[in-house]
């Protein structure tokens, strides 16, 4: 009978410890191999309005004129700084941009898109090589007109 309270005993100490074993080895691995944390930027959009841009485009005998207002969004205090101080240089910039641009294509959706895309890498390629830090999320179009 002692024989087996000891066999019963030594069994159940092991299915407790086999327990144990798998636990730590299942559940600890899953954690360990979870997903890194996406980080989320918590930091509030700053939105800064480039004053309208005015350009002329011969088309025939027709001299027609196109006016872009775009705005700059941003999270980054610097950034919105440096764009604000820089306004002439990147409206400047911009009527430089549109002028180099074919009328047909500012004025179809496309040519829209394509223009933003643009405006936002000049912008960055203005600030980027003497602001490393320097960043904005996107360039808007909230006024055109064409006549």
């Amino acid at each position: 009978m002692k024989k087996i309270i000891i066999i019963a005993s030594a069994v159940l100490i092991l299915l407790i410890g086999a327990g144990a074993a798998y636990y730590l080895l299942v559940y600890t691995a899953d954690e360990t191999e979870s997903e890194p944390k996406v980080e989320i930027d918590q930091r509030e959009f700053r939105y800064i309005e480039i004053p309208p841009v005015v350009a002329n485009f011969q088309v025939g005998k027709k001299m027609r004129y196109v006016q872009i207002t775009t705005s700059i969004q941003t999270r980054d205090p610097v950034s919105e700084e440096k764009i604000k101080k820089n306004l002439p240089l990147i409206q400047s910039e911009l009527l430089m941009l549109m002028q180099q641009t074919d009328f047909d294509s500012i004025n179809s959706a496309d040519g829209k898109a394509l223009l933003l895309k643009d405006i936002e890498d000049k912008i960055i390629a203005m600030f980027a090589s003497n602001s490393p830090n320097f960043e904005i999320e996107q360039a808007m179009m909230t006024g055109f007109v064409i006549q």
